[in-house]
């Protein structure tokens, strides 16, 4: 089996490495056919735009020609040749004419006419008439005789800078007597050069007879008249008669670039067109590029692949090994999980059954254990999940962290337990993690705790005897409803009150017979006022009735309800009537509760110096 191993091996390694090789040798190849097509096409690019751009400027210089040729033929003009001199209208019409001839080319800003001695009979820039002229189209004039031809400079002596066309004028014996001159604008160069499409770094030159630079591309921002030197062809790709194409270093920038160089048929002038080997080899390189990162991206696949290769084997000698560590960890957690203090049960929400429950879940809930499978495993529990309300959260997909909840079992039981619910998918099956931990005892003891605090509150208020309210709570609550009455103006009334004549009945029928009549009256209270209405026992036998939202007369009426009942409640100690005397009085603005007190006070007094048995009021109108 190792041998086996170790021969497969090496067959795989050999194998990929041929495989590399021979895409590597593809990818070369490739490479070198797309660098040959590249400059292919470059060269016929560089001649198609050296050819494109002499045609272009030969063609306006020759349609120049053709304005002169067309001027020189005016009998205006030999009219001005033969006298030299013209009336004011046939200046005014040799203008016209020759501002015509200049408006059919927009490149062309001025014309001439000379006589055979070089003197300026006419200029369209009026400044020149009448000057003599001496330059090397003069020489070229007087060199040349009578033969009709055309002349083509790039400059003057006198400054003017431009394209200077020439054309001799004859007359009808074919003898010259004069030239007409044309300056064409130095821009009509440079602005054929732009529309020229030659790559980023291309190039682009104009140059006359004398290597003097006429235009370029890019632009030049001074052209200068000094002759530039040659270019020196390092590798010539192709010669004619006036055409050559070859590789060199730019006189302007020094950058290698194929050029082609045409001359301009009739014209002094010289069309260099140069195509960068940046811009021609780009596609080469970007393709180079392309192709050396998916030939590494292959290498690394077939490395990849030749590593998973060798590493399958490996693996599956370890795949059992590792299936019986992986039982041995499943065991250890279902143990760890079965002795966790916290319920766990595991759900499948679209059906609400029990998949897996631990041990305190299962005591929880009265769940059986799961049945154990074929290799001692224990099965899925498939039990329905009756627990309110969590099974409502799982119907709403609610995930729920830490909540204190009183849960509802199956049997209408119920316990309080700390419940979180996470949401989960089991075995590719939308399920839920529920965590339960029992807290029933602990709310027990909180609900004992509350309800014994709700008795010392209500202690802490309340007279022991009679269960109405004691002094101290008489006296927050009347505080209070005064604050109210001064935010909001509403009414409000008190009563004090005290039995009469209860000391001696005290003492007459015993402490019992005493506490029998404060309580009677104590329920007569509570019969005949309302549930917001305050009544307090503030002393032995004295009592307050608050009366808030309540106006004076309606307290009076509530008050004779009160001795009306007391009038007829019946002791068996003794047939006399329990009676008491009292004042009530109503809030006032400004009022303070010892001031409401103190008038309800001298109204109990007044009460009592009047016989007794009597409520008094201060009557406070509405």
């Amino acid at each position: 089996m190792p041998t086996l191993f170790h021969d497969k091996g090496r067959l795989a390694k050999w194998l990929a490495a041929i495989f590399l090789l021979s895409t590597l040798l593809v990818v070369v190849l490739d490479l070198a056919g797309t660098r040959q097509q590249g400059e292919s096409e470059a060269r016929n690019q560089a001649a198609g735009l050296s050819q494109l751009l002499e045609e272009r400027l030969s063609s306006g210089l020759r349609e120049t020609n053709l304005i002169l040729k067309s001027a020189s033929d005016s009998n205006l003009v030999q009219m001005l040749l033969n006298k030299h001199m013209l009336s004011a209208e046939q200046e005014q019409r040799i203008d016209l004419l020759l501002q015509g001839k200049l408006r059919q080319m927009p490149q062309l800003k001025q014309i001439d006419i000379l006589d055979s001695a070089c003197y300026v009979l006419y200029s369209t820039q009026h400044n020149n008439a009448a000057s003599q002229l001496k330059t090397d189209y003069c020489r070229w004039y007087h060199r040349n005789g009578n033969q009709d031809g055309s002349f083509t400079s790039t400059r003057q002596d006198h400054g003017q800078d431009g394209i200077v066309l020439v054309q001799k004028l004859l007359n009808q014996d074919d003898e010259a007597v004069g030239m007409v001159v044309g300056i064409l604008d130095r821009h009509f160069f440079q602005t054929e050069v732009a529309k020229l499409p030659v790559g980023r770094f291309g190039e682009i030159l104009v140059l006359d007879q004398r290597q003097v630079l006429q235009a370029s591309w890019p632009a030049q921002k001074a052209h200068s008249e000094q002759p530039l030197n040659e270019l020196q062809s390092t590798d010539v790709l192709e010669r004619h008669d006036n055409y050559l194409q070859f590789r060199a270093s730019s006189i302007l920038d020094q950058e290698v670039r194929l050029y082609s160089s045409r001359l301009m048929e009739g014209f002094p002038f010289r069309v260099v067109v140069g195509i960068a080997e940046r811009d021609f080899t780009r596609a080469y390189h970007d393709k180079a590029t392309l192709a050396i990162l998916a030939w590494l991206f292959t290498a690394a696949l077939t490395l990849i692949t030749l590593r998973s290769h060798l590493a399958s084997i490996r693996q599956n000698r370890l795949l059992s090994a590792s299936a019986a560590r992986i039982r041995e960890s499943e065991e250890l957690a279902r143990l760890t999980l079965d002795t966790a203090p916290v319920a766990l049960i595991l759900v499948a929400t679209q059906t609400m059954r029990i998949l897996r429950a631990n041990a305190p879940a299962r005591d929880m809930l009265q769940i059986p254990p799961a049945p154990l499978r074929h290799d001692g495993q224990p099965a899925l529990l498939d039990l329905p999940l009756h627990l309110e309300p969590v099974n409502e959260w799982l119907r709403n997909g609610e995930a729920v962290a830490n909540r204190e909840t009183e849960l509802q079992r199956e049997d209408q039981s119920s316990f309080w337990a700390i419940v979180s619910v996470e949401l989960m998918p089991h075995q590719q099956i939308p399920a839920a993690l529920i965590a339960l931990y029992d807290i029933s005892q602990r709310k027990a003891l909180e609900n004992e705790l509350e309800e014994k605090n709700r008795l010392l509150n209500e202690m802490a208020i309340t007279d022991p005897l009679t269960r109405l309210c004691n002094r101290r709570h008489a006296d927050q609550t009347l505080r209070e409803e005064l604050q109210r009455c001064e935010r909001y103006s509403q009414p409000m009334s008190v009563a004090v009150f005290d039995i009469d004549h209860f000391k001696q009945f005290n003492d007459r029928f015993g402490h019992q017979a005493g506490d029998n009549v404060l309580l009677a009256v104590a329920n007569a209270l509570i019969d005949c006022t309302r549930s917001m209405d305050v009544c307090a026992r503030i002393g032995g036998e004295e009592f307050l009735v608050i009366f808030p939202c309540t106006r004076l007369r309606d307290a009076e009426k509530v008050m004779a309800r009160v001795q009306q009942v007391l009038a007829g409640t019946v002791f068996p100690f003794t047939d006399e009537k329990v009676t008491f005397s009292g004042g009530i009085t109503d809030w006032r603005p400004g009022d303070s509760p010892s001031g409401m007190l103190s008038r309800a006070d001298k109204l109990l007094y007044e009460a009592k110096m009047a016989g007794r048995d009597l409520m008094l009021s201060d009557g406070n109108p509405e």
